[in-house]
């Protein structure tokens, strides 16, 4: 049943636009860049190789016109530049690429190899304040959001009759979307292995699940689970924190004082809270407080329509997923008789989403 939509003080056009409005975020992170911009951006990378660094970069800038919601070319302008040890223009670029997108590209711009001579550079100070005044852009303004897990793209199937250790390949990660604006925000990037998030009852913190592989054979299972605490007005992660496995079910409960992990591995159940430097500590049972979310090797739990809140009176809920030949689990927001459905084409859940068979 869902739930009461509550009519708040910004309905109609300014709820759930479409096409979304200006504002932080992206338009859509699930749509696939379109083929003329990926073929350019690709041609351009061999000519990179070349040296050939304004070549390049005309095809990168081409690629960048074709869809500009591409965003991968302007890390590689950036890059282009600091080989020719053009370091303030590189700046310049890794700067507007974070206002674009902080998330994912706040770790692209720090791992990228073909930056690491501007890291010892005096311009670095520049790029470590735009790291730190973006992150606090991209956490502002998330206690109406929808806090999600969303597949980016097609996960790597896990074949249903065979046992043994599959490594998790599913390309999951955690996204806000912004009912006022029809932006979305990436969260995390864990390598695609989220597995399940849960929002803390203060609304400024998310527990994030994520997992290695899946155990299949006589006994089933989790393992390689970590948790970590996202902190979102600064956009800061704690550091993992490593769950005793293989698990059959782990579950995020709230209580009064804080998110309480319920671990049970078959034959023991137990209770941890998410303490200091990545530890698990032990917490007193939460088996009557409410389960945000819920993962086992089927994946996350169905979530059921549930009040966002905000201006917009936003009720959010799973819907699909109903099986192995149906259509993936996609959310649902209303906003009034406005509808907006996430997760298409590859899957989106409150909690999570089911693993793929």
């Amino acid at each position: 049943m869902i739930a009461p939509v509550v009519v708040g003080a910004v309905l109609g056009a300014a709820c759930l636009p479409s096409p979304p409005a200006p504002g932080v975020g992206v338009a859509d992170p699930f749509r696939p860049p379109a083929p003329e911009a990926t073929q350019l951006n690709a041609d351009a990378k061999v000519v990179y190789r070349q040296g050939k660094w304004d070549d390049a970069r005309a095809k990168y800038r081409a690629a960048e016109e074709a869809d500009p919601e591409f965003l991968a070319p302007r890390l590689n302008i950036a890059c282009s530049f600091v080989r020719q040890e053009r370091f303030d223009e590189a700046v310049a670029e890794v700067r507007g690429l974070l206002d674009r997108a902080y998330m994912p590209w706040s770790r692209e711009v720090l791992e990228a190899a073909d930056l690491g001579a501007l890291k010892v550079q005096p311009q670095m100070a520049e790029v470590k304040r735009a790291l730190a005044k973006a992150a606090e852009a991209w956490g502002a303004g998330l206690e109406d959001a929808v806090i999600f897990v969303g597949r980016l793209r097609e996960p790597l199937h896990i074949p249903p009759a065979s046992s043994g250790r599959f490594i998790l390949n599913l390309h999951q990660e955690v996204f806000a979307y912004l009912p006022q604006t029809g932006r979305f925000r990436q969260l995390t990037a864990e390598d695609g292995h989220v597995l399940a998030v849960a929002r803390s009852s203060d609304r400024r913190r998310l527990l994030v699940v994520t997992a290695q592989t899946l155990i299949k054979g006589d006994k089933t299972g989790l393992d390689g689970v970590a948790v970590r605490e996202l902190t979102l007005s600064t956009m800061s992660l704690s550091p993992p924190a490593s769950v005793p496995g293989p698990l059959e079910v782990l579950q995020v409960h709230q209580t009064l004082p804080g998110l309480v992990l319920e671990v049970n591995d078959g034959q023991t159940k137990r209770w941890f809270a998410l303490g200091n430097n990545g530890t698990l500590v032990p917490a007193r049972s939460a088996e009557r407080d409410l389960v945000l979310a819920s993962l086992s090797p089927s994946g996350a739990n169905f979530v059921q329509y549930r009040s966002i809140g905000g201006p917009c009176g936003v009720v959010a809920g799973d819907s699909g997923g109903a099986g192995r030949r149906g259509a993936p689990r996609v959310i649902e927001v209303r906003a009034g008789r406005q509808v907006r459905t996430l997760g298409i084409p590859f899957g989106a859940g409150l909690a999570g989403i089911p693993l793929p068979r």
